[in-house]
C-alpha cells in the first residue's frame, strides 16, 4: 500500500468520525510500535516497516485507532475510546486485528 492510498483509506475515515481538521501521516521505522499520533502536531505515524506485511484491514484498523484518539484528544484506551472503537468495530473483530499486527511487528523484530 503506497501513501496515496493510506491518504484515501485516512480522509474516508475521517468523513465518518466527522473530523475536519487536517491531519498528516508521517512513515517512519519503528521498534516497538505499529503506530502513533502527536495530538500537538496532528500527525498520526505509521511503522513503516509493517506496512508491506499487513492488509488493507489491518492498515484500516491501525489509522481508526489514532484517529479515535484524535477525535477524542486523548491517548488514553479508556471506556470512551473502547466505546468509539467498539462502535466502528466489533470487539472480537478488533482482537482479531489487534492479534495480527502485534504478531507481525513482532516477527519483524525477530528477523532483525
Amino acid at each position: 500500500m503506497n501513501r496515496k492510498q493510506l491518504k484515501e483509506i485516512l480522509n474516508e475515515l475521517k468523513n465518518e468520525l466527522k473530523i475536519s481538521e487536517p491531519i498528516k501521516i508521517e512513515l517512519k521505522p519503528m521498534k516497538t510500535k505499529a503506530a502513533s499520533i502527536s495530538l500537538s502536531k496532528n500527525i498520526i505515524r505509521i511503522n513503516k516497516n509493517i506496512i508491506p506485511n499487513l492488509d488493507t484491514e489491518c492498515l484500516k484498523y491501525l489509522l481508526l485507532h489514532e484517529l479515535i484518539h484524535f477525535k477524542l484528544k486523548s491517548t488514553y484506551h479508556n471506556g470512551e475510546f473502547q466505546k468509539q472503537m467498539n462502535a466502528k468495530i466489533k470487539e472480537e473483530k478488533a482482537k482479531q486485528l489487534k492479534r495480527k499486527i502485534l504478531t507481525t511487528l513482532l516477527e519483524l523484530n525477530y528477523n532483525r
